[in-house]
């Protein structure tokens, strides 16, 4: 169920062109709440959560005439899950963003995601050394089990080959567009895991092309067959019940659904006023009604620097950050 037919080439460059202008504006914002010294993942958390309704702004336009609905979340979660894997034990986080694209034509269903690990970077490149843990879990992808997060123990083998695994690299400090010479001059880019990582590819185009079924690793939805679709499910479900806090960027502990656009501090963005309900045969299968459906919301006042809400309680640990797309076509 590719999407890309649908599209001309200058259909499709627009599609990477705003998934490259919501990166740029988190990416700014990010380094413009910092009050200490910038971090991966608070790149990571204003790309999840400001960076939505912008892109959700680029993107809906583009799919309405194709006659697909588009609803957008973004989630944010650090330091989980970790896994261990080896002999010696290496124990390392899984990854930095989870990626889902679900998309429903009639009755038809097809769901992929892609697994990015987060590095800094001032020159588009960034080495890591050969036995550096995490490259090792990224390259070869052995057995392993997690040990926090809420997720299932034993041993799982995912089989992944670099369909479903990336690295991201993250332009160091800020930089106006025209100042940032790598690819698409988009402060991310996405990169194979090897010793040398290098800017190859803009997130854009991953993102834009997750969203054509053009990347990503396919996985099954409902009763998954295999290590791979279960491990991606599981941390759809644990990562709906977890709240967060990013407090070098102002973000305190919150529920993950809002009413809100940009700059609540919320932990799942949507921007509602954008986004067409979905035929009734793609909302049932809904990813996001699914495992967050249920989960209460928060409101504010949508400007940057709102003090925190009132504290809630804390879940047991789990979850991902995790950028969410889904589409329909057709009534089924």
């Amino acid at each position: 169920m590719s999407l890309a037919t649908l599209f001309a080439l200058h259909e499709r460059e627009s599609l990477y062109s705003g998934a490259n202008s919501a990166i740029w504006h988190s990416h700014q914002l990010a380094d413009h709440l910092a009050k200490g010294k910038i971090r991966e993942e608070d790149y990571v958390a204003t790309l999840v959560t400001n960076g939505i309704p912008l892109l959700l702004d680029r993107w809906e336009p583009l799919l309405r005439p194709k006659g697909i609905t588009l609803k957008l979340a973004g989630v944010f979660c650090h330091g989980h899950p970790q896994v261990s894997f080896g002999v010696p034990r290496n124990q390392v986080e899984l990854a930095d963003l989870l990626v889902v694209h679900q998309h429903t034509k009639g009755t038809r269903v097809s769901a992929r995601a892609i697994l990015l690990q987060a590095k800094m970077s001032t020159d588009s490149t960034h080495r890591l050394s050969a036995s550096d843990p995490q490259l090792q879990l990224f390259s070869t992808w052995p057995s392993f089990e997690f040990v926090t997060g809420g997720l299932a123990p034993g041993l799982r083998n995912i089989k992944e080959k670099g369909k479903g695994s990336r690295y991201a690299l993250i332009h160091d400090g800020p930089s106006y567009p025209e100042q940032i010479t790598w690819t698409d001059q988009c402060p991310w880019a996405a990169s194979p895991a090897t010793p040398m990582l290098t800017a190859d590819r803009s997130l854009a185009r991953l993102l834009g092309d997750i969203l054509l079924n053009k990347d990503g690793r396919p996985f099954q939805l409902g009763k998954p067959k295999d290590d791979w679709s279960r491990t991606i499910q599981e941390l759809l479900e644990t990562t709906g019940k977890r709240t967060y806090r990013r407090a070098n960027i102002k973000r305190g502990p919150t529920p993950r659904i809002t009413g809100n656009l940009v700059g609540s501090g919320v932990m799942l963005a949507y921007a509602p006023h954008l986004q067409f309900p979905f035929p009734f045969s793609a909302s049932r299968v809904s990813i996001l009604d699914r495992y967050f459906g249920a989960t209460p919301t928060s409101q504010g006042d949508g400007s940057d620097n709102m003090s925190p809400p009132a504290e809630q309680p804390d879940l047991p640990p789990g979850g991902i950050s995790s950028l969410i797309i889904e589409t329909a076509e057709g009534a089924g």
